[in-house]
């Protein structure tokens, strides 16, 4: 049985946020799904989120119960996992029943862009809470998406009990907006948001509890030991083994973050992702290179990463 996440558990993983694998039908692959959440599990990473870039912004109600009841059966029952909703508000309600009826206790609602102001996206987060019967995730994706004062206000009614903060920023470290958050709610109840980019700033400085990837599909046992070294206040050590997933942020940057992480754990071999669903389309073959290279950058970090763990615990020592 799921349990609801406390912020000390988020503390103890990454979060990865990891593709959705189709046949060519559309339907859902289980064995594919199977073998990218048996990856991340084996690197240590035990916290699952299917949002973006599962795109599930793109399944119908049929397609998205398929979907997580293949998740839920492949997944240890150590692992933690997380279903999004919506992102527009019927779709969401929708959504709520088969969420609830899977047995799922962390649910994420999807940013909204257009039509939506702070004021009506909080009284939305407020119904599909009491339609849910418990808090939910909220995804900031924009400046005052919800205002501080009112995400404290959901915070102390349950109503949200973690969010996740994505706001792109030119200099992570100059963002009033999360500082505003930050003060409101405490940095226990945030995880940053958009990959390794920001860590360096929202882990050593903002001391985030922890953060979400995609490139940690490809490489958990790396991203964990990113986390920890964060953790342990080894930031120069940190940002240096971030060097692999910063390049892979990158290139998600230039050719589009669903399709890379999507077409790149194909390339890393974990699993053959197949087609995405419409409205966003895979890679064209012409694209593939500087994907195929960065994956490879991510999965000699990996390599080292297990050797220096088998090693740590020869010696009877942690990160």
């Amino acid at each position: 049985m799921q349990q609801a996440l406390a912020p000390t558990d988020y503390a103890s993983s990454v979060v990865a946020v990891p593709p959705i694998a189709l046949n060519a039908d559309y339907s859902v692959n289980t064995g594919a799904n199977e073998a990218i959440i048996k990856h991340i599990e084996a690197g240590g990473v035990n916290i699952l989120l299917y949002g973006g870039n599962a795109n599930l912004y793109h399944f119908g109600l049929d397609d998205y119960r398929a979907a997580m009841e293949a998740i839920k059966a492949s997944a240890a029952p150590t692992t933690h996992l997380i279903t999004s909703v919506g992102n527009d508000f019927g779709k969401a309600m929708a959504q709520v029943p088969i969420v609830r009826d899977l047995g799922f206790r962390n649910v994420m609602v999807l940013p909204t862009n257009f039509p939506a102001d702070p004021a009506g996206v909080a009284h939305g987060v407020r119904k599909l809470a009491a339609a849910f019967g418990s808090g939910l995730i909220l995804y900031l994706k924009r400046e005052n998406y919800v205002e501080p004062d009112e995400l404290a206000k959901l915070i102390a009614e349950k109503a949200v009990r973690f969010v996740k903060y994505a706001v792109e920023k030119p200099d992570a470290a100059d963002d009033p907006y999360l500082d505003a958050v930050l003060s409101a709610i405490g940095a226990e109840h945030v995880a940053s948001g958009m990959g390794e980019t920001p860590i360096h700033d929202h882990l050593a400085k903002r001391k985030l509890t922890t953060y979400t990837s995609g490139a940690v599909c490809i490489a958990p046992a790396a991203a964990s030991e990113l986390l920890a070294l964060y953790k342990a206040d080894r930031a120069a050590e940190a940002f240096e083994l971030s060097m692999p997933f910063l390049h892979f942020e990158k290139v998600r940057l230039t050719l589009g973050g669903l399709q890379v992480l999507h077409d790149g754990l194909r390339l890393s071999g974990v699993a053959d992702t197949g087609p995405l669903m419409p409205m966003v389309s895979n890679l064209p073959a012409d694209r593939l290179a500087p994907v195929r290279e960065a994956v490879e950058a991510l999965k000699t970090a990996e390599e080292q990463a297990i050797s220096r763990t088998l090693e740590n615990r020869k010696r009877g020592v942690s990160v």
